[in-house]
């Protein structure tokens, strides 16, 4: 060995020697953080060979982790499991070289492998899939769904690994985007549907539970020689005037509405309006669901160029979209996939253009600005990227890639920047300990590849949002949809103006039931009470005049007409609790019949958002990420038990009060 090279050699000793004792030396306190794992670099490890590269670069690309997928998928179905193994690892250590937080693709496709083998009969192999399908894509809620099962199948006693991985299965799907709007959006359009589905059954059947009074208080309305049934044939044409007139069949419910305002009770009452409120909100709810579930087209595609591994489809249409116009979170997601390929001087260009975007936010800069100080310090230029990272701070103080970033850059400098290079790794570390710690991996040695080395700031999710309020613009076209449903053959403007009139002139009918006096329904027999018919009736007690004089003047009654009064007061009673049972098929409407509206709006609400959930068994949105095919069993054993639950706790509170009615 050559004096200068024993003296390079004695000098990197030194210079690490002198680190390890300031480490050592800094006073300790509470507050103080401990040194990071962080190397002070020699100049000549740092240089390499003589190169300007302080890193090594990746020597493949993204693409070529689908050549290695592929190859091994020929080796597993050749059954030559040592070479499948090694093409395994090759995309393993790709991943990792590139820096690519999942892979999407490979994790879908070894969840469908473990399921395949699971089938067959083989849980270890499954289970191996779905560990190696958490490793590769860990943002990926059917890997780690899989992992549950799998551990399950595996061993039976595996109880708690199984919930820790449906905890991580959740955490990753509130995680991605994709998966939680699609979640949300599917949930909204459930309740959505079971509104409206529990308003039309609430309208019917509260109208047939009046529909006797409406028809004979129509009678009243002509004069006395016109014919019963002719008068019944008038109070129908009545109702079904909004279709007669071409006004579509969403304003035949308003229709039935004001039919029973004079009958209804308070409180159906006060559930119709808020129902009716409900209709009229409906255009601008459709209108939410939609934007909710509003991610695709370009916000979808930066997301999965920064968190997956981006495929050609995806770069493709990012290439267009840049070309036509310049958006930060476009050139920010191509320039750090150039960066993390090692294509630094397009990754230089592409942050740069970024960085002139106007109106830009300044956690999207500072973002842009540190990754291009790393594209500026693996190439070598340690001021330029130095100066990138200062800005970053001055954008963002907040941020701890930057001083993560800085101490890097200065650990090449020597033993005068010793002290500069722990102050900024003891900043990071105070900034964000868990992302420093994930970064480095727990290692004293610093990492040579360019994607280990120094830090990125990924995209901030705030700054999809001008991609995304794009796409949500489209969310108008489905409240015009539901705007002209409501509206029938009106003009659309009257589709939410319709329900809130009808809730108007309700709450005004029933107000002036008191002038109007309408016709009530005897509490014994069912018969109606009506003044006008028979001034021996008695509308405040609920008692038409034939019951007041068998039941309460007791005088001058046939014995016979007495008993026949009774058997068709008894008569009455089992024929109301026949028709509730029946209509109980439909959990709540046998109470709405029977008079109890709250009870009967709650499970008519439940049932009916159940019922949407089968009709919409597939979801406004599909799973983003489609690793099954066809239909959930578990989702259908889950709706219909709650189905068959709901039903039985139904029917059991309306017999007992059946039963109550009939003893009192």
């Amino acid at each position: 060995m050559t004096c200068r090279g024993r003296f390079l050699r004695a000098r990197s000793v030194l210079i690490v020697c002198a680190a390890a004792a300031l480490a050592a030396s800094a006073p300790a306190s509470a507050e103080d953080v401990p040194a990071p794992p962080l190397p002070v670099m020699s100049p000549l490890a740092a240089r390499g060979s003589g190169t300007n590269r302080i890193a090594v670069m990746p020597s493949e690309r993204s693409a070529d982790i689908q050549v290695h997928w592929a190859a091994r998928r020929e080796h597993v179905r050749d059954r030559d499991e040592r070479r499948a193994d090694d093409e395994e690892q090759r995309v393993r250590t790709l991943r990792e070289d590139l820096g690519i937080e999942n892979l999407f693709s490979i994790g879908s496709a070894l969840v469908r492998e473990s399921q395949a083998a699971l089938a067959a009969g083989a849980p270890a192999l499954a289970l191996q899939r779905c560990k190696l399908a958490v490793e590769v894509a860990p943002a990926l809620a059917a890997a780690h769904t899989c992992l549950a099962g799998a551990l399950m199948a595996d061993s039976i006693t595996a109880v708690r690994p199984a919930v820790l991985a449906l905890v991580a299965a959740g955490t990753a799907a509130l995680g991605d985007p994709r998966a939680s709007r699609a979640a949300l959006a599917n949930l909204l359009s459930v309740v959505f549907v079971g509104v409206l589905v529990t308003t039309l059954g609430f309208a019917v059947v509260v109208f047939l539970r009046y529909a006797n009074l409406y028809a004979h208080d129509v009678h009243h309305l002509f004069p006395g020689g016109v014919r019963g049934w002719q008068t019944r044939m008038l109070a129908a044409l009545l109702l079904l005037l909004p279709v007669l007139l071409q006004m579509g069949p969403l304003p035949l419910l308003f229709s039935v509405v004001l039919a029973f305002a004079l009958y209804a009770s308070a409180a159906e009452v006060a559930i119709s309006v808020l129902l009716l409120g409900c209709l009229a909100a409906s255009p601008f709810a459709a209108e939410q669901i939609g934007r909710v579930a509003a991610f695709g087209g370009p916000a979808l595609d930066v997301w999965l160029v920064e968190h997956g591994e981006g495929t050609g489809p995806e770069i493709g249409r990012l290439q267009r979209r840049f070309e036509s116009g310049n958006e930060l979170p476009v050139d920010f997601a191509l320039a750090r996939k150039a960066k993390r390929e090692g294509d630094l001087a397009t990754a230089e260009k592409l942050y740069l253009r970024a960085l002139e975007v106007q109106g830009a936010s300044s956690a999207g800069l500072a973002a842009a600005r540190n990754n291009l100080g790393n594209v500026y310090l693996l190439q070598g230029d340690t001021a330029k990227g130095i100066a990138q990272y200062q800005q970053a701070v001055d954008l963002k103080e907040d941020l701890a890639a930057p001083h993560f970033n800085v101490s890097r850059a200065l650990a090449m400098g020597g033993v005068e920047t010793l002290e500069k290079v722990q102050a900024e790794q003891a900043r990071a570390l105070a900034l964000d300990r868990a992302g420093v710690e994930a970064f480095t991996g727990g290692q004293l040695q610093a990492n040579r590849k360019s994607n280990k080395f120094v830090m990125d700031v990924p995209l901030d999710a705030t700054q999809l949002e001008p991609l995304i309020e794009a796409e949500q613009r489209a969310a108008a076209a489905a409240g015009d949809e539901v705007r002209v449903h409501l509206a029938g053959g009106l003009p659309d403007p009257l589709g939410s103006a319709m329900p809130i009139v009808a809730a108007i002139l309700m709450l005004g009918l029933h107000m002036a039931r008191g002038s109007i006096r309408p016709s009530g329904c005897c509490d014994r027999c069912g018969r109606e009470v009506c003044k006008r018919c028979d001034s021996d009736a008695r509308p405040s007690e609920g008692l038409c005049a034939q019951c007041v004089n068998v039941f309460i003047r007791r005088t001058g009654v046939d014995p016979s007409e007495r008993v026949r009064k009774e058997f068709a007061v008894e008569a009455y009673h089992r024929r109301r609790h026949a028709v509730a049972r029946v209509l109980a098929i439909l959990s709540g409407a046998g109470h709405v019949m029977m008079g109890y509206p709250l009870r009967g709006i709650f499970y008519l609400l439940v049932t009916g958002s159940l019922v949407a959930s089968v009709i919409l068994w597939r979801g406004v949105l599909h799973d983003p990420v489609p690793v099954r095919a066809g239909i959930s069993f578990l989702r259908i054993g889950v709706t219909v038990a709650v189905l068959i639950a709901i039903y039985a706790l139904c029917l059991r509170d309306l017999i007992n009060r059946q039963r109550a009615e009939e003893g009192a």
